[in-house]
């Protein structure tokens, strides 16, 4: 059965919408894009060229003071900055004998003493000597040198007794490469 003819043309003159949601879709996406390339437009033709004053600004500066300051005096400025910096990593890596001292007396068992200690700073080596009442002593002090962290490995050089019954030892202590810095007190 047909329509109606009156039917057929209210549904011709009516529009046909489409579902709400891909038109505002539509629109969403459109405001994002035009959004994202006027802050474009504005970063390469505004930003970019203020950046690009400033820096140039600056360089003016830096070759104007570049000027007045005469050569030799930037040359001796250069060296004094350079003396200052290897001065700071000196004082970065330099060997505390004190905090050395006190390690050594923390890590000492209480039947040894020692009589010479030499330091050989840049390879990281302690020679010790020195005098324990017996061999047990002598086996616990290379006990706690070796469980030590700082400690990398001890190596004894000699071991003898002595006229006074006193065993004497001549050991040398190989450090780990932070053990002789400022950070050997923490130990």
């Amino acid at each position: 059965m047909a329509l109606p003819e009156q039917i057929v043309e209210r549904l011709s003159r009516e529009s046909v919408q489409t579902p709400g949601w891909s038109s505002r879709l539509l629109m969403f996406s459109g405001t994002i894009f035009f959004i994202s390339f006027a802050l474009y437009m504005g970063i390469v033709f505004g930003y970019e060229p203020y950046l690009e004053k400033q820096v140039a600004d600056l360089d003016g500066q830096i070759k104007s003071f570049d000027q007045k300051i005469p050569q030799e005096e930037q040359s001796k400025l250069i060296s004094f900055y350079s003396q200052m910096s290897n001065i700071q990593g000196v004082f970065r890596s330099h060997i505390t004998s004190s905090k050395l001292f006190e390690w050594l007396e923390k890590n000492t068992e209480t039947n040894v003493y020692y009589t010479r200690l030499n330091l050989v700073s840049f390879s990281g080596q302690v020679n010790l000597a020195g005098v324990s009442k017996t061999v047990e002593d002598f086996s616990k002090q290379l006990i706690v040198f070796q469980k030590n962290s700082l400690v990398q490995r001890v190596a004894v050089n000699s071991f003898n007794i002595s006229t006074n019954n006193l065993w004497q030892f001549d050991i040398t202590l190989y450090l780990t490469s932070d053990a002789l810095s400022q950070s050997v007190a923490q130990q």
